[in-house]
């Protein structure tokens, strides 16, 4: 394989690990219960400093982070006449630690849907024999050609307890005055949302009180891999990649001009291109969030974040020989249980093994040291090697579980905790702009490898574009995939970066998706 020089990359290994505050989100089908549960299936979590340019503008004690949460992942647009919806017996939370101890309970946004079926008699586009109009508004006039209305609350909790039964918390405020707040259905297409643009922005909400702004609604996938070859046991394209001295090597690796380029799919192919999830997303003032709610300072401006499906413990359903059509046939209750949960990407998938991902996702992040075996042996840097016969970084990781589950300057003792598996955000390091965005982040480099680092990207937090995959594929690889440029092969997805709030791309349409398969 081709070589950089060793300095170079062990630098950069150390500071994509301790540098900045570190993880990465990204999560399908992660768990058994969850292949089954796509309502609660958190697919990707994100924590940015928001980079629209109204936020650019503003000075950096008057800043706001977006948080946001993925869930129905993989959803084909087409997929109708029932299209996707979030779960109204499904409690959607996004959590924040503001004082490094591990327990992201500090600040807590809870959502709670609920679905009204609004036209029982509709049958697609047609109401009583008649021709529905165009759908050009959530509700009101304009919503007629919509059969079901999905609403939301939207709830902060403060100083919040996991540990007593149920989540208790000292304060609640319930944002938008207790409003409920219409969802953005999915983009079904031109003929039925002519103008799917304008439909979105409706659902945009802000708080006059808390200046909080919210979107929930159907959005385009962002999270870009080349999903198939990962997982056929790190089957990655080598066929494809660039040949080093006419030679083809172990591993898939690029040329610095092809790794610099973020929109080129060089030699992967994206599992993802053409489908649409379902986002909540929450910008909220940084002094809301710091834990003396004052301006971010280098002590108080690393935040904790991880986002928690919970159901109610008991579910009861109805059915022949006994049905009431005027009752609902699923009924829930008592109180609700975590059933899924997300910091870090790809966590769940190639760290904890099998037997006990759904036990990992019931269970909190700061109880993270019961899995402190898996993050060190890291078992998906033995299996790049096996594959491949390209040396990694001997086990244990420490440099995994400082990286995963410790905050920068956390004492490096690996007997010492606390051990939480978040994903960490500094929130005094300025947004990137749009423009400027580079989906490698902290390693970025131009085209004849010169660093180039876009420092507001993951590690720091994550934002929709940014390749954790790559990433993750070279700090699990070490030196040797970094200095040669390792990865699937697959940059920024088709749309690109959305520079405005909730930042995640219009959705494909049902009728006119396509999906970019292998060889197109």
């Amino acid at each position: 394989m081709q070589t950089t020089p060793w300095s170079r990359s062990l630098a950069l290994a150390a500071a994509l690990a301790l540098g900045a505050s570190g993880s990465h989100a990204a999560s399908h089908r992660e768990a058994p219960a969850m292949t089954l549960d796509p309502a609660a299936d958190i697919s990707d979590v994100y924590a940015f400093v928001s980079y629209d340019a109204a936020n650019l503008a503003r000075s950096p004690e008057l800043r706001k982070v977006t948080l946001v949460m993925n869930v129905v992942p993989g959803q084909e647009p087409s997929a109708g006449p029932n299209y996707f919806g979030f779960g109204d017996d499904v409690l959607y939370r996004l959590h924040v630690d503001n004082d490094r101890d591990g327990v992201a309970e500090d600040v807590v946004y809870e959502i709670a849907f609920q679905t009204e079926t609004t036209n029982p008699d509709q049958f697609l586009a047609t109401l009583g024999g008649g021709p529905l109009p165009p759908v050009s508004a959530l509700e009101g006039p304009g919503s007629e050609g919509l059969a079901r209305t999905q609403r939301y609350t939207v709830t902060e909790r403060r100083g919040c307890d996991t540990k007593r039964k149920g989540l208790k918390c000292d304060a609640d405020v319930t944002l938008f005055g207790g409003t409920l707040l219409p969802s953005v259905p999915s983009n079904i297409g031109p003929r039925t949302m002519p103008d799917y643009e304008s439909l979105a922005a409706q659902g945009i909400f802000e708080d006059g009180a808390t200046g909080i702004r919210v979107f929930a609604g159907q959005r385009a996938e962002t999270f870009a891999i080349d999903l198939g070859a990962v997982f056929d046991t790190i089957n990655l394209r080598v066929e494809a990649a660039t040949p080093i001295e006419s030679v083809r090597p172990p591993l898939p690796v690029m040329t610095a001009a092809e790794d610099a380029d973020d929109f080129q799919h060089p030699y992967g192919v994206n599992a993802f291109s053409g489908f649409n999830v379902n986002t909540i997303a929450i910008e909220v003032p940084i002094t809301r969030l710091t834990a003396n709610q004052a301006p971010a300072t280098s002590e108080t401006g690393v935040l904790g974040v991880y986002a928690s499906t919970s159901r109610r413990m008991i579910t009861t359903i109805s059915g022949a020989p006994v049905v009431d059509e005027g009752k609902p046939l699923v009924q829930t209750r008592r109180a609700f249980r975590q059933v899924s949960r997300m910091g870090n990407p790809l966590v769940n998938e190639l760290i904890i093994p099998i037997g006990r991902k759904d036990f990992w996702n019931s269970s909190e992040p700061e109880d993270e040291a019961q899995f402190l075996g898996a993050f060190r042996s890291l078992a998906v840097a033995s299996a790049l090697e096996a594959v491949s016969g390209v040396p990694v970084p001997p086990t244990p990781r420490e440099d995994v579980v400082q990286l995963l589950l410790k905050y920068p300057g956390q004492d490096p003792d690996p007997s010492v905790g606390p051990f939480a598996e978040l994903l960490r955000l500094d929130v005094t390091v300025p947004p990137t702009p749009p423009s400027d965005i580079k989906r490698l982040t902290i390693l970025a480099h131009d085209a004849a490898g010169n660093p180039t680092p876009d420092p507001a990207g993951f590690p720091n937090g994550r934002r929709p574009n940014d390749d954790v995959t790559d990433l993750v594929v070279r700090v699990a690889g070490g030196p040797n995939f970094i200095a040669n440029f390792v990865g699937d092969g697959v940059g920024v997805a088709e749309a690109g970066i959305t520079p405005v709030f909730p930042f995640l791309p219009t959705p494909f349409d049902g009728r006119n998706r396509r999906h970019v398969d292998p060889g197109e």
